[in-house]
Parts: structure tokens; C-alpha cells; sequence
């Protein structure tokens, strides 16, 4: 999702995961050239991770990439999109609570995104309130949830 640099080599991480929700995470070494997990923590990618319990916040030991989302890495507008996705969905979700809905619903979504298929974030914002237990017609914006 998002990352901010933690030291000169570490990033910690905000993650939303299928088990766990929303979740930050301590990538330690990762900003080293020789670091195996570099290039699988990119904010918009589908990975398996492997994460241990530290003292403050779960740490990242291994990934295995299962979709980086190419297609819309290679297109200007589908990032913009992409990256909206992301802002959206960690405004929306507070905290550590598993969902299999919007687990389901984020994953479709930068999917969909991916393919050639059209892409409606008002849509995708709409179904999001919408299972997050509040009217969609009522409230218009993601920004005014809290």
C-alpha cells in the first residue's frame, strides 16, 4: 500500500492483507542493493509474505510474488487510477480487522484494473462504504467516512 523510509536501510510498511486487514510492517534492509526483498514490495503488487512478530511491528522475512500488475505499471492512466486505489483504501480502513469481502473486492479491483476491462472507481468507492456498513447513497466520498 504505502511505505516511509524508517532508517538509512529500513522502509516500514502499510499493507492490507487477506488474514490480517490493514497492517504496518517493518521491511528491514531493504533499501541495500543486494536485498532479495527490494523489488517485491512495490505499492502495487499481490505477494505472499512471510512476516515474524518483533517488538513493535511485524517483520517482513520473505515475499513471493504472485502479480505485479504489469499492464498497468506500463500505462500512465492506469497508475493514476492505481494509485488512487491505494489512497482511498487506506483512508477507508482504520485498522487491523480481516475482511474476505474487501479482501475480495480490493483484489478484483487492481485486477480488473490490469486487464483490458473498464475500470469505475466511483464504483469501486460506492461498493467499499457500501461494506464497510454505511450507505452509499448517503455518503458520496471515502474523505468523509471519518
Amino acid at each position: 500500500m504505502k511505505s516511509a523510509d524508517s532508517n538509512e536501510v529500513d522502509r516500514l510498511l502499510t499493507i492490507y492483507s487477506e488474514k490480517l486487514g490493514k497492517i504496518n510492517i517493518s521491511a528491514k534492509g531493504v533499501k541495500k542493493l543486494e536485498s532479495k526483498l527490494r523489488y517485491s514490495i512495490e505499492p502495487i503488487a499481490y505477494v505472499q509474505m512471510i512476516l515474524v512478530e518483533g517488538k513493535k511491528f511485524l517483520i517482513l522475512k520473505d515475499t513471493f510474488i504472485i502479480d505485479q500488475f504489469l499492464n498497468t505499471k506500463k500505462d500512465l492512466g492506469k497508475m493514476k487510477i492505481s494509485r488512487k486505489l491505494v489512497e482511498l483504501i487506506d483512508e477507508a480502513l482504520v485498522g487491523e480487522e480481516q475482511d474476505e469481502d474487501i479482501w475480495k473486492l480490493i483484489l478484483e479491483s487492481f485486477k480488473t484494473l490490469d486487464s483490458n476491462e473498464e475500470f469505475n472507481l466511483k464504483l469501486f468507492q460506492k461498493n467499499l462504504i457500501k461494506l464497510l456498513g454505511y450507505n452509499p447513497d448517503e455518503m458520496k466520498e471515502i474523505e468523509n467516512l471519518y
